[in-house]
Formats: structure tokens, sequence, C-alpha cells
């Protein structure tokens, strides 16, 4: 998907590199995850940086299990493929590594496994992920909802809270579930839920436009995925941050990430400080988490295109 403009047009795309190795739909999940997980992007896990209960190791883990996962499924919609490796994710690693990854990239698999894919020269390729990802979410059934509701328990996600109606902590919900009609609920709370109910529009306008600039103005890819992160991070306040710490915290945290110079190794690396906690601005640790997972679902497309 060549949505770069300005300058950017002229410059070569390191990902040309990289597009000939992702041949299937897990062939790019496993370039999509490590990618965004080996990057050094502030206040996420990335080589060198662990938190104490998680590891690059375990997100390396994590994108073999997942594109497994998807190999293994075929023949099943994505809603199956994304239990499976919720569950083996969580047996293997013991804790939520890719959640929000798998929520996101479940339904572009099933998208690029339904429609080909255009050559990224092609304007017809905007529309063709546009127009599936449409008619992919359209056909999601209540039987695949239950499916997806089971993963999001196995995982475990701190910060989900509770509603009324299409509670996923509910082990039998009265109503009937519709995976959809839930996302739309949760859509102001959580920007993952946001590509669900508007059809992933968000990912496919905004996200994927903004990393795939920054790879190239970068001219290289885990450089540009930093500086991706730090401009998306800038744009709106990173919602996994909001569920756990408030939308106070979130705003001010995207504040400082607007006032970090891209160039400034020094401020980068004094913005990664702040966000891992324990220190004089924030005794907690402020994941920019869903920021990253947007990430790599915009990696999935951009390889795949």
């Amino acid at each position: 998907m060549n949505q770069s403009t300005g300058s950017s047009l002229s410059n070569q795309d390191p990902l040309d590199l990289l597009r000939p190795e992702c041949q299937t739909p897990a062939d790019a999940v496993r370039w999509a995850c490590v990618l965004e997980a080996t990057a050094p992007k502030a206040g996420n896990v990335y080589p060198g940086r662990p938190f104490p209960d998680l590891s690059h190791s375990d997100f390396v883990t994590a994108a073999q299990l997942t594109a497994s996962a998807i190999e293994s499924t075929q023949a099943l919609g994505f809603a199956s493929w994304v239990l499976a490796a919720a569950q083996s994710v969580q047996s293997n690693c013991g804790s939520n590594v890719n959640l929000g990854i798998l929520l996101l990239l479940g339904p572009l698999v099933e998208c690029d496994r339904r429609h080909s894919v255009a050559h990224p020269s092609d304007p017809r390729t905007q529309s063709i992920w546009r127009d599936g990802m449409a008619s992919v979410l359209t056909d999601v059934t209540a039987a695949e909802s239950l499916l997806v509701f089971d993963a999001i328990r196995v995982a475990n996600p701190g910060g989900m809270g509770t509603t009324e109606t299409m509670d996923v902590n509910s082990p039998s919900p009265a109503e009937p579930v519709d995976l959809v009609a839930a996302m739309h609920l949760a859509q102001r709370r959580d920007r993952i839920a946001r590509q669900y109910a508007t059809g992933f529009s968000d990912l496919l306008d905004i996200v994927v436009p903004v990393v795939h600039d920054a790879i190239i103005d970068r001219g290289d890819v885990l450089g540009g995925i930093a500086d991706a992160h730090l401009r998306l991070l800038a744009s709106e306040p990173d919602s996994l941050i909001e569920r756990k710490h408030g939308p106070e915290i979130a705003k001010q945290v995207r504040c400082m990430a607007a006032a970090v110079d891209l160039q400034s190794p020094s401020q980068r690396e004094e913005f990664d400080r702040i966000l891992r906690g324990n220190n004089e601005v924030f005794s907690q640790r402020c994941n920019p988490g869903t920021t990253a997972d947007l990430i790599a679902a915009a990696l999935y497309v951009l390889l795949r295109t």
C-alpha cells in the first residue's frame, strides 16, 4: 500500500527487501510481529529492555506460535486461530504477550486469505483492503464471536473493566454474542475496538501511512518503526495507558511524546526511561502497548501489499 507523500515518494522503500520473504499470511505475521518487537520503541519491550514479567524472546516466541496457529487452521475462520494462538502463547509464555496484535491481525489475515492482494502501485489496493475488511466483519458469526471472547479471557488482559451487556468476562452471556457490536460499545475507550467498529479505517487511513512514511523517511525499518511509534503516540493518547492509568496520564504521555525531538537520542532515551516508571514523573510503568499493537498490524498490511 504505497501511500507515502511528499519527498518520501522519491526514496527507496526498505520494506521492499522483506516483501519477497512474506509469500503467505503466516510469513508476514512472523516478520511483522518480530520487527515490531525488535524496534526500540519508547516504553515498550525490545532487545535489552525487558519488563520484569516480559522479554523480547517472549514476543519472538509469540510470533512463531501465532504463525503456526494460522498455518494449522487454514480451513477455519480467523476466530479459531486467534483462540488457538492465545491458548498457545499463554501456555508457553505464561502471560498476555500479544492479545491486541491477535485481535488486529485476525480480520486482516482473513481478508488477505479471501481477496487477491494488489501490487503496491496498483490503485485498487486500498479499496481491496477496505471492502474486504467490511465483508469480513459483516460475516462474523455468534459462534466465532464466542471464540474471540474465549481468546480474550484466556489472555486475561489488564484494565478491561466490565460492561452491562456483552461483557467479555462473563463465561455464559445471557444475550447473543456479537463481536462487532461489542467492539462498537468499547470503541471510545479502546483503539483496537475502534478498528472493528470502523472497518479498520483508522488503521488503513492513519496508522499504515504514518508507519510507511516513517520507514521511508528514516531509510531503515527498525528506526522507522520507532519513529512511527513516537509520531502516533504524539497524535493521540494510547488507549492502554488510558485504561490502566486514566485519561490525564494518557494525555500527559501524549504531550511528552510530541515534545521529543526524533533526531535527539538523549531525548528519546529520557522519554523511554520515564515511561518505564519508578521515577520522578511516573511511579508506575506507562506502556503504550496499543500503539505498538497497531504498528504490528500496519506492518502486516505493508508487507503483504
